[in-house]
């Protein structure tokens, strides 16, 4: 009886091992979408380097933001919602090239070129198919250039990992040949670039320069057809070396 049972068992678990699955379809299916946006940590963000040995951006905005706003067809100015302050910041650690002193005359002095950051802002379009475009311009104002100490140069990396800006600005010695555009005005879709801060000539003066924005103002002359859209732009910054 017992073995009769055993024989059973052996057939059953054979039956369970060997048997087929029934094919299985696709009946249906569907898609969700999913996002997640990171906001930046602050007013400014660090340019990507290297800084040691170079002229180089170390801060700029993060980004400029004029919040949700009513359609209109008429010219509307609106403010920068972004909290905290905004700062254009230039290090200009490079070697530079000693000059003077050839033949006993002169002063020997070591000099860097002349440089400049300017900006230029592209066209202001809805983010949705139909890319429609505002006719727009941001404008802001720049404070009085001030010197700027980005720090110790990091051993792990060898380079300078930036000092944040609070903290680190001073007063330039003169004379510097250290300008700032005042009021700036950017043009929606205009490619010539306006001058933000600038070393005008060669000399000695190496280090950080620093310019804060403020009154920062993006005006529509026209809402015409934004009803229900999100627009966007960017504003491109560069730094030259020469002025």
């Amino acid at each position: 009886m017992k073995k009769i049972l055993f024989t059973t068992l052996l057939a059953s678990s054979a039956l369970l091992i060997f048997a087929k699955p029934a094919n299985a379809e696709v009946v249906g299916s569907e898609q969700t979408d999913l996002g997640i946006r990171f906001d930046t940590d602050g007013p400014v963000k660090p340019g990507p380097g290297p800084f040691k040995d170079n002229l180089a951006l170390v801060w700029t905005p993060s980004k400029f933001d004029f919040g949700r706003q009513a359609a209109t067809a008429n010219i509307a100015t609106y403010s920068n919602t972004v909290a905290g302050d905004q700062y254009i910041v230039v290090n200009d650690d490079r070697q530079g090239t000693e000059t003077g002193g050839e033949g006993g005359e002169g002063t020997r002095a070591v000099t860097t070129s002349a440089w400049k950051v300017s900006a230029t802002l592209s066209k202001l379009v809805s983010k949705d198919s139909s890319a429609t475009e505002l006719p727009s311009k941001l404008t802001f104002t720049l404070g009085d250039p001030q010197s700027y100490d980005i720090g110790e140069v990091d051993p792990d990396t060898n380079d300078f990992l930036p000092n944040p800006i609070e903290g680190n600005l001073g007063t330039l010695a003169d004379p510097n040949n250290i300008v700032v555009g005042k009021n700036v005005t950017l043009e929606a879709g205009n490619t010539t670039a306006t001058n933000i801060i600038a070393k005008t000539q060669a000399d000695a003066v190496k280090g950080g320069f620093a310019t804060k924005l403020s009154d920062t103002k993006l005006t529509v002359t026209t809402g015409t057809g934004a009803a229900g859209k999100a627009f966007k732009a960017s504003v491109n910054w560069s730094l030259d070396n020469t002025y």
